[in-house]
Parts: structure tokens; sequence; C-alpha cells
């Protein structure tokens, strides 16, 4: 990545931070996933997205070697990691939430401070697998299921918000208004739901 490069993120940046601004967003979460498949977070105000967008913000090698529980697996003796990498965010993806007023969001590119891809970046090693499918006329598609539990308990104390069988429509009735909130704050952040 060269200074064309970042003049051109920038640029880019400035038109969605219009967008974001008539949307009442006052800062910016920018996300990457892990080896551990935890989403980190850096974030910034508004103000700084389109210097964000062209330079990113730091976030230390270390993550590459973050366990789930936030234990760091390396050599004792404290030689490693050393160095900072740059997260960039993909201004292509970032939306305003719909359920947290006030932000927005735009998953990240991890960099080396050079401008080099980082070699442990998902989402970019993720870009060059599609990239080489493509070259050979294969599409990829994808999707994803996520399973979650609501709570009634206050804290670590779990109680079930729901009474019934699982998938009987006396959950659904039951948390109607959660539902239907998450489906539609979905929607207004471009979250294409096949199944509820």
């Amino acid at each position: 990545m060269d200074i064309s490069d970042r003049e051109a993120r920038a640029e880019a940046a400035h038109a969605v931070k219009a967008t974001l601004q008539t949307q009442q967003v006052v800062a910016m979460a920018t996300t990457f996933v892990d080896n551990s498949g935890i989403t980190r977070v850096k974030t910034v105000p508004l103000a700084r997205v389109t210097q964000l967008a062209a330079w990113g913000v730091g976030i230390s090698t270390s993550f590459d070697r973050f366990r789930f529980d936030d234990w760091v697996v390396g050599p004792t003796d404290g030689s490693a990691p050393v160095g900072d990498l740059r997260i960039l965010p993909d201004m292509s993806r970032a939306v305003a939430l719909a359920a947290q007023p006030g932000w927005a969001w735009a998953p990240g590119d991890r960099y080396q401070q050079s401008g080099r891809p980082h070699a442990q970046c998902s989402r970019l090693l993720l870009r060059r697998l599609c990239a080489y499918l493509a070259e050979q006329a294969i599409t990829v598609k994808a999707a994803f299921e996520i399973e979650w539990v609501v709570s009634r308990g206050l804290g670590d104390d779990f109680t079930p918000a729901v009474q019934g069988p699982g998938y009987g429509m006396t959950r659904l009735v039951e948390l109607s208004d959660y539902s239907r909130d998450l489906v539609s704050a979905l929607a207004c952040e471009g979250v294409e739901v096949e199944q509820f």
C-alpha cells in the first residue's frame, strides 16, 4: 500500500463519513477476529474516520498469540511479540449500528507498519482465496448459523427468558418484541437474515 492507495482510502472514507454524520454517528468501531475466534476492537471518533481509513489504528502483534481466555502464548523470556500492526477499516462495509445509536462499525484488515498485508489477517487471506477461485470461474457463497440464549437473570445468574418446548410458538410469543427488534436491527444494518 502506497501513498496514492492511502489517499484513495481517505477520499472514499470522506463520503462514508458524511453519510454517517446524517445518521448521527459519533464514533466508529473497527474489528478483526483473532486466531482464537475472539472479535477484537479499536474505536475512533467519527471526526478521525478518514485518518483511520488511510493509516489505520495500532494494535499489538501479540493478538496473534492470544488464547480465548486472554492469556498470551509465547516465549517466557518476554522476547515476543514485538511491534505493532495497523487495522484499516473496510469502509465499503461501514454501517451505522441500529441497535447501538451513535455508533458505526466496519470490519478491519490488518497490515504491517510498512503497508504490506499481515500474514495472519484472516480477511485478507479470504480475499486472496476468493480472487484465486474467481480466476478459475469459481464463486464462493457462505452463510452462518448463530445460536444464543436469552436470560432474564441478573449478571451471571442464568434464568431462561422463555418457557415451553424448543422451537415452540410459545417461545416466540414470549419474546416477540425482542425478536422483532433484533430482526429489524439486522435489516437496518444490511444483514440478510435467511431464517430466525
